[in-house]
């Protein structure tokens, strides 16, 4: 007699066996990439796969393997500044999209102060995940050097400060993209160009600071740069002080477009038409971009290649592929729209 509230019996690796007419070992090969067996085992073993309904007991399989199956997203970042960024979203989206295909799932972790790093450092070092992605780090980030000592696996996106030999990470020429960007402002007769960049304790930060001094001269870049902190407020206060401080600027390169969308309304306030007066190109090529008025120049970084790498590059480091860190630099390309 059946058991109240008892559900059909899930198959296992037997059943398949059975209905194969083969192994336990067998069927273990086969769902192990079919490494010598032949084709009409692989077929009769995926034939009675499909029949019964198997699938893998992940859990038992990590449990065997002494893996969780789970990688961290970590962002040590204060949440209004999480939140009201795009980019993000982005990385969520791919990093979730990319590890399903390694059979591993997204954990997003965020800590904004001394005691939620505390509480990660802790959780993430005691064998709760098998790896982790990194949200571009500040410089002196106290999680990330604890995550470094530990040898948990690990990719960083950008190049971490202080790290940028010993840790693997994923990142962009920032100095070279934003070269080319305020070059091309040069080149469209912009003479007097200043920047509002991004947090200067980043290596994003100051590459592209360096790209910019690098494009305009350094003795000219003196008292033409303002720092931000990638959000949209800090982009508008930027703008309003290089306009107080410049009232002649023609050009403005802004470190990331979320910021740019900010100091366009700076500039719509102190009366300055865009592109007429000043000229501006932002950096991301991101959905506010397309979103400002007028849709910007900017410079592209394909989050898609860079967040398709850093998963790669992490699931070699769990899987022990890996005998070193490793680095990559995902290209860039200026796209021009109207702002320039």
């Amino acid at each position: 007699m059946a058991v109240q509230g008892t559900g059909p019996r899930r198959p296992t690796i037997e059943d398949v066996a059975r209905a194969a007419g083969v192994s336990r070992g067998t069927v273990s090969r086969v769902l192990n990439g079919g490494s010598h067996v032949r084709p009409e085992v692989m077929a009769r073993v995926n034939s009675a796969v499909t029949s019964l309904g198997y699938s893998v007991n992940q859990a038992a399989r990590n449990l065997a393997s002494g893996k969780t199956g789970s990688v961290a997203y970590v962002i040590s970042e204060h949440h209004e500044h999480l939140f009201g960024d795009p980019n993000f979203g982005n990385f969520v989206r791919i990093f979730s999209r990319e590890l399903r295909k390694q059979g591993r799932h997204l954990i997003v972790t965020t800590a904004q102060d001394y005691e939620e790093e505390k509480f990660l450092g802790e959780y993430l070092t005691a064998g709760h995940v098998d790896g982790a992605l990194f949200a571009l780090p500040h410089e002196g980030e106290a999680l990330l050097e604890r995550l470094a000592r530990t040898g948990l696996p690990l990719v960083v996106q950008g190049q971490p400060v202080g790290y940028e030999e010993s840790l693997s990470w994923v990142a962009i020429d920032d100095e070279a993209a934003a070269f080319e960007a305020v070059t091309y402002l040069a080149g469209q007769g912009r003479s007097r160009i200043a920047t509002v960049t991004g947090p200067l304790n980043t290596s994003s930060g100051r590459g592209r600071l360096a790209g910019y001094r690098r494009a305009v001269g350094l003795g000219r870049s003196r008292g033409w740069s303002v720092e931000g902190d990638w959000t949209m407020g800090s982009g508008r206060r930027g703008a309003h002080q290089l306009v107080h401080r410049h009232p002649d600027m023609d050009g403005l390169f802004v470190g990331s477009d979320l910021m740019a969308l900010g100091a366009l309304e700076a500039l719509r306030e102190a009366g300055r038409d865009i592109p007429e007066h000043v000229a501006v190109v932002g950096f991301d090529d991101s959905a506010a971009a397309l979103a400002a008025d007028p849709p910007l120049t900017t410079v592209n970084q394909s989050f898609e290649k860079a967040a398709v790498e850093a998963v790669r590059v992490l699931g070699q480091l769990i899987d022990g592929a890996l005998s070193g860190p490793q680095h990559v630099l995902v290209p860039t390309r200026l796209v021009r729209r109207r702002s320039a």
